[in-house]
């Protein structure tokens, strides 16, 4: 690994390379055999590429590590072209750019090597930050295939110590498929399928005689899956479907996503849908891609094969009329879902239906006006006022409005829609509070409050009278203010006031209600590296005697800023 501050071109070798046979019906053909393990053990997931995630698609996949400090390799030569450091998301994340047009990225990192860990550190010192997020040239850090970069870590959003690995188009930076690039990863498992869902999509439609989405538990034998009892169903009008289905791997319980659905009805394909790239951009349209109610309500998270109008992901080959389905009177049907991992393993699910002999039109639901995705929408009562960009909603919505005084809030409680409609764009929040403590107007924000009673900062600006935010979620809103400063608590024991031998200083920091905006500490007068790792409230400095001489009385000063600017200092003298 060689590691320069010159700004020459770097040129860039032409490399050949095999290309595997084309699998499924993929429209991109990738190179087979050019990247290495990122690990050396045998791999084994916790989550794959495009599993459903609350507001996004998972863009990697995650290696297994069980621990932290694993060692983590450069799958390809190349160069680092990104370094991201957040207390949040990637955590610690390393990009490398190769030759033949893909970049590699590893995520939730412990720490890099020695050299790219000391380039790290000198860029956090000269810039006063711990968190940043930089683009290198193409000759800064170049990267040789096999080098150890970093080590597997549990930093930022990680719910436990593993890898995040991605390969992405470069020049697009679309995440794609890391399973179809011939990583050794053995799966002899088919993907499971739990329930099947029926949505009457309109009021002339139904389900068994129901207007609502009717759900089916589903049950394996003779080498398929069946409805349980293995019902024939009646339905008639226009209707959707959708699967619970997960896809699982050999020598691991973790749940992954599939990768390949469709659906036939008599022998006609009506949807199919493959999960080989997307763009981060429209990452969002998967709360329109799943049942975002069953998903906000049960966390159940499930594949539709039908689509609303304005749902514009690319990851469809075939929809006929949106996989909507039109059934009539008097006709027998035999509907055939086909599930697949990337690895070829599948599972097919039958159903058996006939068109419901009742006719109905059932009534619809009282709403206050029904909102056009198409077009800008506006909202006014006497004391709130919303206003939704072109393209906020997937489908017309029948929008609803309520409210009611609560003296916990300085404003009415706002019920804006209903939390398990999906909203893509963020749309504008203007709510009147009645009345303001005196002189903390800059302290206000309007807060969410959800389905468990959870209170969500929202943010906000007072101004005209209101205080203005942007949202991109229905529910309850209301007016609060936050007048109280962020705790510091130490975990190291100051009292000490010796802190030979210790390797480390911690404290756990915290904000109630804005959240925490910023963090410093100082040690002598002079910006120190102190990491924070949100999801645990950690605060952590290691000591460093490149930058800090032993043996000395040295005096710390730790400042935490919420985001309405209120503020804690901790100060303490110590020995080193």
């Amino acid at each position: 690994m060689k590691i320069t501050r010159t700004y020459t071109i770097f040129t860039l070798l032409s490399l050949l390379f095999l290309f595997s046979k084309q699998i499924y019906s993929q429209s991109i053909i990738f190179p087979q055999n050019y990247f290495r393990s990122p690990v050396d053990f045998d791999i084994t997931l916790s989550g794959n590429f495009a599993e459903l995630r609350n507001n996004h698609f998972h863009s990697g996949i995650d290696i297994r590590t069980f621990t932290t400090g694993k060692k983590v390799y450069a799958v390809a030569d190349g160069f680092v072209s990104r370094i991201k450091i957040s207390s949040g998301g990637y955590g610690k994340a390393i990009y490398i750019d190769h030759p033949n047009g893909y970049t590699s990225v590893f995520a939730h990192l412990d720490h890099f090597n020695k050299d790219i860990e000391e380039f790290v550190k000198s860029y956090q010192y000269q810039n006063n930050t711990f968190e940043f997020d930089l683009n290198l040239k193409n000759n800064e850090i170049q990267i040789k295939k096999g080098t150890v970069i970093a080590f597997s870590g549990n930093t930022g959003s990680s719910a436990g110590p593993h890898l995040h690995f991605e390969i992405r188009d470069t020049k697009s930076e679309h995440p794609l498929n890391p399973l179809l690039f011939g990583f050794k990863i053995k799966d002899t498992t088919p993907p499971k399928i739990f329930n099947f869902y029926a949505y009457p999509l309109d009021s002339a439609s139904n389900v068994n005689g129901l207007n609502s989405r009717q759900s089916f538990p589903v049950t394996f034998y003779n080498n398929a899956y069946h409805l349980k009892g293995d019902p024939k169903l009646k339905l008639l009008g226009n209707i959707g479907f959708a699967l619970e289905t997960n896809d699982y791997m050999d020598n691991t319980w973790g749940k992954c996503g599939i990768f390949d659905m469709k659906m036939k009805i008599n022998d006609t394909l009506i949807s199919s849908y493959s999960f080989e790239e997307f763009s981060f951009d429209e990452s969002t349209y998967i709360n329109s891609h799943l049942d975002y109610e069953l998903n906000v309500s049960h966390n159940k998270r499930i594949h539709k094969t039908f689509k609303e109008p304005n749902n514009q992901l690319s990851i469809y080959s075939k929809m006929k009329n949106n996989g909507v389905f039109q059934f009539k009177k008097s006709t027998g049907y035999k509907i055939d879902f086909f599930v697949s991992d990337a690895n070829l393993n599948k599972s097919s699910l039958r159903v058996y239906a006939a068109g419901n002999e009742i006719e109905k039109i059932f009534p619809k639901d009282n709403f206050d006006v029904l909102m056009n995705y198409e077009k800008e929408n506006t909202f006014k009562k006497e004391n709130i006022e919303l206003k939704f960009p072109k393209n906020s909603f997937y489908s017309n919505i029948p929008f609803t409005y309520s409210c009611e005084q609560d003296s916990n809030y300085l404003s009415d409680i706002h019920y804006i829609c209903n939390e398990n409609i999906p909203v893509h764009n963020y749309y504008t929040i203007s709510i009147k509070p009645k009345s303001i403590p005196k002189g903390k107007s800059d302290k206000l924000l309007v807060v969410r409050i959800d389905a468990k009673g959870e209170i969500i900062n929202e943010g906000g600006i007072y101004f005209d009278s209101s205080v203005k935010t942007k949202s991109r979620y229905f529910g309850k809103f209301a007016v609060s203010a936050d007048t109280i400063s962020p705790t510091i608590k130490p975990i190291t024991n100051f009292h000490l006031k010796s802190l030979k031998g210790q390797k480390s200083i911690r404290f756990t920091i915290k904000d109630e209600l804005s959240g925490i905006k910023s963090y410093e500490g100082s040690i002598d007068g002079k910006w120190v590296l102190f990491e924070y790792d949100a999801k645990n409230d950690l605060l952590l400095y290691v000591f460093d005697r490149k930058r800090l001489a032993p043996n000395k009385n040295h005096q710390l000063q730790i400042k935490v800023t919420d985001q309405v600017q209120n503020q804690k200092i901790f100060t303490s003298n110590f020995i080193w």
